[in-house]
């Protein structure tokens, strides 16, 4: 048993490549119509980066939690801090939670490969082998999942840097003009679109567990975090300022329309938004791979359930839950209440049980 624990141990440099791999879903492609459409002005970037600095700051904050109180598995901690029947209804809600921003992945990757991909194939079908091969990794174990997960990153920063590189020819900087032209107002707008683009760094709350060394914590989950930030920054410039900010809000996959409607005499390659199809697809199964990881390990500790069982459990009610999801409104909609949930996770939750703790361990030692 010692021995199985020990392989299913990850480096810090694998725990920040979960991270990334699960924040680089759906928010890379929607992010900029998200924002352009809530501000009406090309101030979006302004937005990422202070919500990145804020974000930064709740990262410091949680990393001193899991050290000082040396937090192995947050969902113990939660029966730590409320006892055992309400630590186990929060971390119902946090697994349920899990499960549907994995349906959500699942029918947003449905969405995106049905407009550019397979039109005429029913959604259903798509969102079942996806599952099915997400599936096939989980039960590996997250060992597994921590070893293909940085060649994943390295093929998708390759890629899109590239591919950004090529769309640069397209870009003009007075699209991202006049800076704060309509004053903070839509800056404000904007900060709660942002957020939702984040999901995915409140895993590093459940990582110290599988970490080596806890004490790489903060390190990976800043890596972690710092690169899709970067990313969603750079991908909004590059779109906004080759499309501008009207046009962009008027499209449904922004980032995937701008590399359609640029050609480069001489290479043999055309359609060069079939690279990011791919890596994003790749993107969309590493997200959902990692939230059905951790939403099996929620029901293994609350109900004691074998991780496998668990495992097909919450595929088949995220296969249920993508298809019951209309259309693409429903399925936008879905993700703000996930954006929501995901500030009460990762911002709120952990400091409320660390006062809780920190007050039953003080009372203990008096």
């Amino acid at each position: 048993m010692a021995q199985k624990n020990q392989q299913q141990r990850i480096s810090g440099y694998e725990g920040a490549a979960i991270i990334t791999n699960t924040m680089l879903g759906a928010g890379l492609l929607t992010l900029p119509r998200a924002l352009t459409r809530e501000m009406l002005s090309p101030d979006g970037w302004l937005v990422i980066i202070f919500e990145g600095i804020v974000f930064l700051l709740i990262i410091y904050i949680n990393a001193k939690i899991v050290k000082t109180h040396n937090v192995d598995s947050f969902f113990n901690y939660t029966k730590e801090g409320c006892g055992v029947l309400i630590g186990n209804i929060l971390n119902l809600m946090i697994a349920l939670y899990f499960i549907g921003v994995a349906s959500f992945e699942a029918r947003a990757m449905a969405e995106m490969v049905k407009f550019f991909l397979l039109e005429f194939t029913p959604m259903g079908v798509t969102i079942f082998a996806f599952i099915i091969c997400a599936i096939y990794l989980i039960i590996g174990g997250i060992s597994d999942m921590a070893k293909i997960f940085p060649f994943f990153l390295i093929i998708t920063l390759v890629i899109l840097l590239t591919v950004y590189g090529l769309s640069l020819k397209m870009f003009q900087i007075n699209n991202l003009r006049p800076v704060l032209g309509l004053g903070l107002g839509p800056v404000k707008n904007g900060l709660t679109v942002v957020s939702v683009s984040f999901l995915g760094v409140e895993l590093m709350m459940f990582l110290p567990k599988y970490l080596r060394n806890k004490k790489k914590l903060f390190k990976a989950s800043v890596i972690g975090f710092s690169i899709p930030v970067i990313l969603y920054i750079l991908t909004f410039c590059v779109v906004v300022g080759a499309m501008t900010a009207s046009e962009v809000m008027t499209m449904i996959w922004p980032t995937i329309s701008l590399f359609q409607s640029f050609e480069i005499q001489g290479i043999f390659i055309e359609r060069f938004e079939s690279f990011l199809l791919v890596i994003w697809t790749i993107q969309f199964y590493t997200t959902y791979v990692v939230y059905t990881y951790f939403a099996a390990s929620g029901f293994k500790n609350i109900f004691g359930w074998s991780i496998k069982k668990n495992v097909l459990f919450v595929g088949a009610i995220t296969f249920l839950i993508s298809i019951l999801l209309k259309d693409g409104n429903y399925v936008i909609v879905f993700s703000d209440y996930l954006g929501y949930i995901f500030l009460i996770v990762f911002c709120v939750l952990p400091i409320l049980i660390f006062l809780l703790v920190a007050a039953k361990r003080r009372f203990k030692a008096s």
